[in-house]
């Protein structure tokens, strides 16, 4: 796109004195998504400009940027958002804004590598896309939940425009409005905003060239990086119609919705050769997802036959080969607290691990060492199978069961236990059946 290009100013005028109205209207937060991209970096300068022009003994009004970093999204993007979050906080505290700035991430036990290699949860697809809800909504609604007590009703504004896809136009047109502002599928105090909704891609770029950001530093390092990639930004989600990232989207680099990952491969080709590594892992995901490369368990969760999750021997070679991958490219991939969780699962897996499996494999790759009390892990399984004697039940079903409790307990949740305990009992009593058969 060239920097020449100009369009008038009269739409962005308008967006901002629509937004100074509605700032000065009432004492609702705002709420403002933030994801790194083009429309969400025009939405927080709106907002930023708004504030700025208001009187200082006006500027009342609670605000908060929120972004979510899934814990997997494009290193080059995670180093770009990291550094404008620090700018914008700076700034706000420097002029007064009262705007904060978050960075909200799923909890641990949501992490990606702790739903696919503790749990056995298979690579999402577009029929399974379990990852939308858990990494990217959850950690906005429980952020929003957690302020609603004080609040009462609160306004969020997102950079969703509808020329992006038919899709996105569609679902904002068919959203019922009132003065402007839609109610949020999930949460019922909360009224979304979408400022810019109207802007073509070129008002957005002809907006961000040729102003600098309020907080400092102009926007040619984002053209480039939309350059390199050839990607589009990846919306803040707030609910799951809004379709997967991938696709020529700025989303994880670990998406296996998508058949390609064109934003990953266009930054590869730019130069980042990181993303060789990460592409490479993102097929083996691929492979370990499709059944009939023996990585898949052959009964569901629920026992019924067909497709199941990983096995375990398929989530150990999966941490041992990112384990590796996090050597090569040195990038923080999974961290202590993932492992923890990550060996707790296996415990309550079938064909269930003794407790020792991620610490055998962790301490093998060089500079990473996870302990293991050895003596205290024997005296815990002599005494399971003492218990499961007396009880003229399998060890291994005991070990499942207790792990599964000690699970729920930890994230201090015990809704899904009864059917979590259920179904283990199945899987025993089916594997029995089968070995007396055979």
């Amino acid at each position: 796109m060239p920097m020449e290009l100009f369009c008038s100013p009269s739409p962005y005028l308008q967006i901002r004195e629509s937004l100074r109205q509605l700032y000065l209207s009432d004492a609702r937060p705002w709420l403002v998504g933030f994801s790194g991209g083009k429309d969400s970096t025009m939405l927080a300068s709106l907002v930023f400009d708004t504030v700025l022009s208001t009187p200082p003994e006006e500027r009342r009004k609670e605000i908060a940027v929120v972004c979510t970093d899934t814990r997997v999204e494009i290193p080059a993007i995670v180093e770009m958002i990291e550094t404008t979050l620090a700018r914008m906080r700076k700034f706000s505290d420097n002029q007064g804004l009262k705007i904060e700035v978050h960075l909200l991430r799923p909890p641990a036990e949501e992490s990606f590598w702790v739903n696919i290699i503790g749990r056995g949860y298979p690579p999402p697809n577009r029929t399974f896309r379990w990852c939308t809800q858990r990494m990217k909504i959850d950690p906005v609604n429980r952020f929003v939940e957690q302020r609603m007590g004080r609040w009462g009703e609160a306004i969020l504004h997102l950079g969703a425009r509808r020329s992006e896809s038919a899709s996105r136009a569609q679902t904002l047109a068919e959203r019922p409005t009132r003065n402007g502002l839609t109610r949020h599928p999930d949460l019922p105090r909360v009224w979304v905003s979408n400022p810019i909704q109207f802007l073509t891609t070129e008002e957005v770029w002809a907006y961000l060239l040729q102003r600098p950001n309020p907080w400092g530093g102009d926007n040619r390092a984002l053209f480039k990086l939309y350059s390199q990639a050839g990607g589009g930004e990846c919306p803040i989600q707030i609910d799951t119609s809004t379709p997967a990232c991938g696709n020529s989207r700025f989303g994880c680099w670990t998406c296996t919705v998508v058949d390609r990952d064109k934003a990953s491969e266009g930054l590869l080709e730019s130069g980042d050769e990181r993303m060789e590594h990460l592409l490479d892992f993102r097929q083996t995901l691929i492979d370990f997802r499709n059944p009939d490369n023996g990585w898949r368990d052959k009964r569901r969760m629920n026992g019924n036959n067909g497709p199941g999750p990983l096995t375990i021997e398929g989530r150990r070679e999966l941490l041992k080969r990112l384990l590796a991958l996090q050597e090569e490219t040195k990038l923080t991939l999974i961290t202590p607290e993932e492992l923890l969780l990550i060996q707790q699962m296996w415990k309550a897996a079938r064909d269930p691990d003794d407790g020792r499996g991620v610490a055998r494999i962790v301490n093998k790759q060089r500079g990473v060492i996870m302990n293991a009390d050895l003596k205290e892990l024997n005296r815990l399984r002599e005494l399971e199978e003492e218990v499961a004697r007396e009880k003229n039940i399998r060890p291994d079903m005991l070990r499942r069961m207790l792990a599964r409790v000690e699970e729920y307990s930890e994230s201090h949740r015990a809704h899904g236990l009864p059917d979590d305990l259920l179904n283990i009992l199945k899987d025993g009593l089916a594997e029995s059946e089968e070995a007396v058969t055979n």
